[in-house]
């Protein structure tokens, strides 16, 4: 009985063997045609794929071409929208605030003072073209149009062509940046614009050779904040206008202290471009005398300055910063005049300067002092001016600054500008004229 039961189980296991690799037998004929069948589908679709790979690689190319192009451009700009109050009173008392036209008065105002866009762009290294623009409300004026071009071997000399800012310190200290509202008179007057068109070679000895020493030599029309502004598209005369700087840096780093000081020249003219006839207009030279040039005489323009700024690290950061210049300019009376401040057919010998103190209190506020001193005629003094335009003014101007972040700021500035005495002058100058100006300005930046 065993014997029978041992030789059924035998039996009964190669039965199910045979059975198992008759089963593997058919799975694996099953699985090789499978995989005939997946190799040749795979291998279309993959052909597929390629060619809509190669579509896609096509245009990314052509997309990634823009990209580059676009990240050689920076864009930044601000905007500064102010609000201003006018301590300004008539003569004889009975009018307040800024005479706007007519006998209309007005003493206080909405105002966007500046609204930029600059765009720079870099194709390649060594190579810079810049763009900027300002909108204002009734117009769109060009600031800054220029090409510079950085030597790659030295990295010290840099030429710029176009219309760039002259070539001195508060000129260059942007307006974005600028502890107060607005510029000295100093350089409102004999700087008109800030700008000009011609070119300019820069040489910065500090990178490659560690000498802390910048030189900065200008070739320009000059004729810039003069007359009506479609004159300034081009120069007016044969003559060009030339500047220099240098300055040179001192640093302690012990101490935290920084002191820049250096010098500048202009030396120029301004042409007399026309005259009325039959009867020729009349100017005054710097000794108050009368004469009448000719179209096409030149009358002297040259300025000589001298600047100062250092730099302290004492409780948060502190700046003592001051410059003075004087010498030889001249202007023409024109309706259209840009420089309102020296329109008058007049030679002058004048003198300004100013000092002024910064203060950084904590990490977001920042407090300021300017005295600054501009007289348009050093001969005259007193009851001997006769006109408004040479009366010399002392201005002070005080200044608060939050800084929200490091894009938005907010300025509170008040400018009390006192002027000369005369008696003859005319009515609202026999004692200080009101003329005060309180700003409160938002300004963002990107």
């Amino acid at each position: 009985m065993k014997k029978i039961l041992f030789a059924v189980l035998v039996m009964t296991s190669v039965w199910t063997n045979a059975q198992e690799v008759t089963s593997d037998t058919v799975k694996t004929e099953s699985v090789d045609t499978l995989k005939t069948v997946d190799i040749n589908q795979l291998k279309e679709s993959v052909d597929d794929h390629s060619m809509k790979l190669a579509g896609f690689e096509e245009k990314f190319s052509a997309v990634e071409s823009v990209v580059n192009e676009l990240s050689k451009i920076k864009v930044s700009g601000y905007i500064q929208a102010q609000y201003e109050m006018y301590d300004s009173w008539a003569s004889d008392g009975t009018q307040h605030g800024v005479l706007v036209t007519g006998s209309a008065y007005e003493d206080n105002s909405f105002y966007i003072r500046r609204a930029r866009i600059k765009f720079t762009y870099k194709p390649i290294d060594g190579v810079n073209f810049v763009l900027q623009p300002n909108f204002e409300a009734h117009q769109v004026t060009l600031k800054d149009a220029f090409v510079q071009l950085n030597d790659r071997w030295l990295n010290t000399f840099s030429l710029w062509v176009g219309q760039f800012n002259r070539p001195t310190y508060e000129i260059e200290y942007s307006s974005a940046s600028r502890e107060f509202a607005e510029r000295t008179l100093m350089t409102r007057t004999l700087y008109p614009t800030e700008r000009d068109q011609g070119a300019k070679l820069e040489a910065d000895f500090v990178t490659n050779f560690e000498i802390p020493l910048k030189l900065q030599f200008a070739v320009l029309n000059g004729n810039f904040g003069e007359g009506a502004l479609a004159n300034q598209a081009k120069d007016v005369d044969n003559g060009k206008d030339i500047m220099a700087r240098a300055v040179y840096s001192l640093k302690f780093p012990s101490k935290g202290l920084g002191i820049d000081f250096g010098a500048h020249t202009y030396l120029g003219n301004t042409t007399v471009i026309a005259q009325t006839t039959p009867t020729p207009t009349v100017f005054s030279d710097v000794n108050n005398n009368s004469f009448t040039p000719n179209v096409g005489d030149k009358m002297k323009k040259e300025l000589f300055g001298a600047e100062v700024q250092m730099y302290y690290d004492f409780l948060g950061g502190l700046s003592l910063k001051g410059e003075y210049i004087r010498g030889t300019y001249s202007g023409t009376t024109n309706t259209a005049q840009v420089n309102t401040l020296f329109n008058a057919n007049k030679v002058r010998n004048v003198e300004g300067y100013y000092v002024s103190l910064v203060k950084n209190v904590g990490k977001v506020n920042e407090v300021s002092l300017r005295y600054d001193v501009f007289d348009p005629n050093t001969k005259l003094s007193g009851d001997g001016v006769k006109t408004k335009d040479d009366l010399k003014y002392n201005t002070w101007a005080f200044a608060w600054q939050y800084y929200f972040n490091d894009y938005i700021k907010v300025m509170a500035c008040y400018t009390l500008p006192v002027n000369e005495k005369s008696l003859n002058a005319g009515a609202d100058y026999i004692k200080d004229k009101h003329d005060n100006i309180f700003t409160l300005r938002l300004q963002a930046r990107f």
